[in-house]
């Protein structure tokens, strides 16, 4: 689970790299759009995201399963 974690973390760098430039361009009066390829790679990032989030709760919710099972034996 910490290797998830820690997954999660570095998968959050490139993201925040290129959100800042993207949200200047948007916040300013700057006439071209948004690089698609900037939209691919942060959709890819947040589904990385997710998914290792979500494998987190699962791991989670299963070792306290376990525990509660154990302290009702």
């Amino acid at each position: 689970m910490e290797n998830l974690t820690i997954l999660r973390m570095f998968f959050c760098f490139p993201l925040v790299g290129l959100l800042l430039p993207d949200a200047g361009i948007l916040l300013s009066n700057y006439p071209g759009p948004v690089p698609v390829i900037h939209v691919v790679i942060e959709a890819a990032l947040l589904l990385c995201i997710s998914l290792c989030t979500a494998a987190i709760a699962y791991s989670k919710r299963k070792n306290q399963d376990q525990t509660n099972e154990a302290s009702f034996s």
